[in-house]
């Protein structure tokens, strides 16, 4: 069992959690999984809502591995969306005040590149394939957006996509005609 992709699924569940807006709770607690207190190795307190504080990022870092490497040796058989409902304290899968279990899922899945029916076990063992990202999936952030337009072969014309392309050629029928509007 490999424990590879725990800094990936930790930075996942860091960027749901909101750990990189400042001022957010999990950034000013250093508290990147937004982990309830719960005595953790390193922790220096809670705040009034009952979250950790950890005295820097890195310690509240180690924290959040050590609770996912903890649900990967303890809870196998479950899949991204069954642990992300435990996570969230919920018994089942569902949105309540807790939060919504299925969007976080889809977040932590897709950060990790597979889908949130993927287990802890197959992501401890190099997991199944990938899944393939949508090629207009605005879910996600705009970095992982795929061009579902065909590009020009290697070595063909300037390399331009066929997106810019056609975005080219739009811009010279504009001008065409705005030029031509004033002869």
């Amino acid at each position: 069992m490999t424990f590879d992709f725990i800094p990936a699924w930790a930075n996942s569940i860091a960027q749901f959690e909101g750990y990189n807006s400042p001022g957010s709770r999990p950034a000013r607690n250093h508290n990147p999984g937004n982990l309830k207190f719960a005595g953790q190795a390193g922790a220096i307190g809670a705040d009034p809502q009952g979250f950790a504080i950890f005295p820097d990022d890195v310690t509240g870092f180690q924290a959040l591995y050590r609770q996912l490497q903890k649900y990967v040796t303890d809870y196998p058989n479950d899949t991204i969306l069954d642990i992300t409902a435990h996570y969230l304290g919920q018994s089942t899968p569902t949105v309540n005040a807790q939060g919504d279990a299925f969007t976080y899922a889809a977040a932590v899945a897709s950060g990790l590149g597979v889908d949130m029916g993927t287990t802890l076990r197959e992501l401890a063992s190099g997991g199944p394939a990938p899944a393939l990202p949508t090629p207009y999936d605005f879910t996600t952030d705009a970095s992982q957006v795929i061009d579902a337009a065909p590009t020009l072969p290697a070595g063909a014309g300037m390399g331009f996509g066929m997106n810019s392309f056609l975005l080219l050629a739009l811009l010279g029928l504009g001008a065409w005609i705005l030029t031509s509007a004033w002869e």
